[in-house]
């Protein structure tokens, strides 16, 4: 490469770096409006689960969501809240009994907001993955990319309403097939990332746009935006 291809090279990436900031282009997260009314300190965490809540559907036989991927998943979700966030979590296996003794899996606002108060948290947050993919390769090259696709859903004990929701859907992409991954190849590293490695880096960035846990007033999060009043698919009733 010439030194002015080079330098043209250079002034491009530092271009879309500018313009990339420190945000994801697969990730999206909505806050309430109505915030203010929902001072939350202490969460429970549901088990992430498939996106039909059946582990024999069909995404686990088209191949979309690999064997495993629930618990892989729901481990990255508590580790993320452990490393990001002040919030205080319900034991992870007083969570497992009390869904587990559901006559039905709560997916419902009633049936969410109903489980919140058993478990004596101020919000539940629910998880459903919809693609999770392994690499065919490895670090230096794939003839398939790591995938993961999944929502997070952060509902009242006080109405069942959904105070938060966030997306984050990757397949990821070569530098070259999308110029705009240069930041997340600087922050992740320079190679093709397992499904679990990359499902660990989603679900800290989805984390890390939860309110701040504040029980006396509004909590805020720079990185969502205004959820409205248009419902939020996958929780029923909302």
């Amino acid at each position: 490469m010439s030194r002015r291809r080079c330098v043209r090279w250079l002034v491009t990436v530092a271009g879309v770096v500018g313009l990339c900031g420190c945000g994801s282009l697969y990730l999206t997260a909505q806050l309430s409006p109505d915030l203010s009314l929902y001072p939350v300190s202490r969460i429970a965490v549901l088990p992430v689960v498939p996106e039909s809540g059946d582990p024999g559907a069909e995404q686990y036989r088209t191949g979309r969501v690999a064997p495993g991927a629930e618990e892989v998943l729901t481990q990255a979700l508590y580790n993320a809240f452990d490393q990001w966030t002040h919030y205080q979590l319900v034991d992870p296996a007083v969570v497992g009994r009390e869904v587990a003794a559901q006559a039905e899996p709560p997916t419902t606002s009633a049936a969410l907001q109903s489980l919140a108060t058993q478990l004596g948290a101020d919000a539940i947050m629910r998880g459903v993955v919809s693609l999770y993919r392994e690499r065919d390769g490895s670090h230096l090259g794939v003839t398939q990319p790591a995938a993961v696709g999944i929502d997070l859903w952060l509902v009242s004990r006080r109405d069942g309403k959904v105070i938060w929701h966030g997306r984050y859907y990757e397949a990821q992409q070569s530098m070259m097939e999308e110029l705009r991954t240069i930041p997340l190849y600087w922050k992740r590293g320079m190679g093709w990332l397992t499904a679990k490695e990359l499902a660990t880096y989603a679900v800290s960035a989805l984390v890390k746009t939860l309110p701040q846990a504040n029980p006396g007033t509004a909590p805020t999060s720079p990185g969502a935006s205004s959820l409205g009043t248009v419902p939020i698919p996958g929780v029923a009733g909302t």
